[in-house]
């Protein structure tokens, strides 16, 4: 029988308060690599120990079915009287299966599909609670219509400081071309467009490259966006006498399960892979994984990147990311806020980055203006001054530097390029404001050389007068600055400001 973490006793009781308390249907949210796998068995356990207890356990795909039925027999949980099948099969046997009194259904972020909503519509009288590390979907669609209330888990940076999950090294550099990714009708880019984004690079040769550089003659999982690309990345390193193979849902179960042998066994270096070694698949000592599929979904990157952060004493994971997701969606450890809620993705929103200033901004906000010639063109709406380019003129093709080195990416640095690319004055949190502008200042996106000053005039514009106290005081927390010289920096610039904003013509420089 399984013996449970402090945190983990602490999400299967607040599981089962929600419960108690008269909640149908709970979500549970918990990273990653910390062990949801035991919290389900413990729960379907604790469920079975009343005489009449059924319990229905349903995910999307049969290797997490198997992987589920050996935690349960491990934590001597009552197999014959779990349901334990993958959605589909259990949509299709509705009427035969046993009712049971407890649903429980793993990486439920799929759950919106009609096939779990039959299952969950059938048995509308049933609790249910559902498991992800991710409550997300690409259509920015919460999880609300299939949860009512919410239990989140430890966040992965505790995880990491309490040794649950291993620390990382991230090593990225894109390689790609960004712009010429196109949106699928999944909601994610294209196959189509990734291999256009790649153009020339000379990413099969970068791979293996890296891979010597940064986790020479360790175990790696390398992620690809097809089957073709996949084998072709398998090859390359097999011609560089490094033992690998590719395995997708379509290997025959036979040779797949031999591969995936051989892998956890050691004797095969590097696995390639479509999306097949991601959700459930668990290799306590792989450390490395390799990101060389571009995505706009949060889910896929998360359950991708943390595949080599399984625990092991001294353990250091390695992520080496060839495509600069990144950008996109941070690091592990990156700070995130769950909901129910629908929410829209943020990495919709455009930015642009002003050629003579380097003001950062929302590419919506620049100001359409017409020139003297009777064109279209964009004018800065920080500095004033028009774009370089014509609106009308297409973008220049990019040149992607092949030979760089991929350089090490921490979660300071993300959440410092999370900020430099928005618009201070967009913002109605006073610390927001500093950190946007500090993190500008930082790196260097524009030329601000007192932002706490700056911070203070652009908070008196928005309120047209004196700033709160109690902001103040805020202030002072995130800025580092003793209350005392920060009242003093405030009467100074309160007495000499207008209350005007920069774009009505007026700029106060510090």
């Amino acid at each position: 029988m399984y013996k449970l973490h402090q945190y983990q006793t602490k999400l299967v009781n607040q599981a089962r308060q929600k419960l108690s308390s008269g909640k149908k249907s709970v979500l549970i949210v918990s990273p990653a690599g910390s062990g949801k796998s035991v919290v389900i068995a413990e729960i379907a356990r604790l469920a079975l120990l009343k005489p009449q207890g059924q319990v229905m356990f349903t995910v999307h795909r049969k290797e997490l079915v198997e992987q589920i039925t050996g935690s349960f027999k491990a934590n001597e949980v009552d197999l014959s009287r779990c349901t334990i099948m993958t959605v589909g099969k259990i949509a299709h046997r509705l009427d035969k299966l046993p009712k049971p009194t407890l649903i429980i259904t793993d990486e439920t972020h799929h759950s919106l599909a009609k096939t779990y909503k039959k299952i969950y519509d059938y048995y509308s009288d049933v609790p249910r609670l559902g498991f992800t590390a991710s409550p997300w979907r690409l259509s920015g669609k919460g999880l609300g219509d299939v949860y009512e209330s919410m239990v989140e888990g430890p966040t992965v940076e505790w995880l990491i400081d309490n040794h649950f999950l291993a620390p990382y090294k991230y090593k990225s550099i894109t390689l790609i071309d960004p712009k010429k990714l196109k949106k699928s009708s999944s909601g994610d880019y294209s196959n189509k467009s990734i291999e256009d984004s790649m153009g020339t690079a000379s990413i099969f040769g970068d791979v293996v490259k890296n891979y010597r550089k940064f986790a020479d003659g360790q175990q790696a999982i390398v992620y690809a966006h097809s089957i073709e690309f996949s084998k072709q990345v398998a090859e390359k390193f097999n011609m560089n006498g490094i033992l690998a193979e590719h395995v997708d849902s379509n290997t025959p179960k036979a040779q797949r399960e031999t591969i995936m042998g051989d892998f956890k066994s050691g004797k095969i270096k590097i696995i390639c892979n479509v999306d097949l070694i991601s959700e459930g698949f668990n290799v306590p000592d792989c450390g490395v994984v390799i990101l060389m599929r571009p995505t706009k979904s949060l889910v896929i990157d998360i359950q991708q990147s943390m595949r080599g952060m399984r625990y092991k004493p001294g353990k250091v994971s390695t992520i080496i990311d060839m495509v600069g997701n990144y950008l996109e969606f941070g690091v592990p450890d990156t700070d995130r806020e769950w909901s129910l809620d629908d929410w829209k993705n943020q990495s919709e929103v455009k930015i642009s980055v002003c050629e003579f200033c380097f003001a950062t901004f929302e590419t919506k906000e620049w100001i359409k203006v017409v020139d003297e010639n009777g064109s279209a063109r964009r004018k800065c709406p920080f500095c004033g001054k028009l774009a370089l380019l014509n609106v009308r003129d297409a973008p220049k093709e990019k040149e992607i530097d092949t030979s760089a080195e991929l350089v090490d990416i921490n979660k300071k640095q993300v959440e410092q390029m999370k900020f430099a690319n928005r618009n201070p004055y967009k913002s109605k949190s006073i610390t927001n404001i500093f950190k946007i502008l500090k993190s500008q200042k930082d790196l260097g996106t524009r030329e601000i050389r007192y932002p706490l000053q700056r911070t203070l005039h652009i908070r008196m514009d928005q309120l047209h007068g004196r700033i709160p106290m109690n902001e103040l005081e805020k202030l002072s927390d995130v800025s580092g600055t003793p209350m005392n010289s920060l009242n003093r920096t405030y009467h100074a610039a309160f007495d000499k400001h207008e209350f005007k904003n920069e774009r009505d013509g007026i700029t106060i420089r510090f």
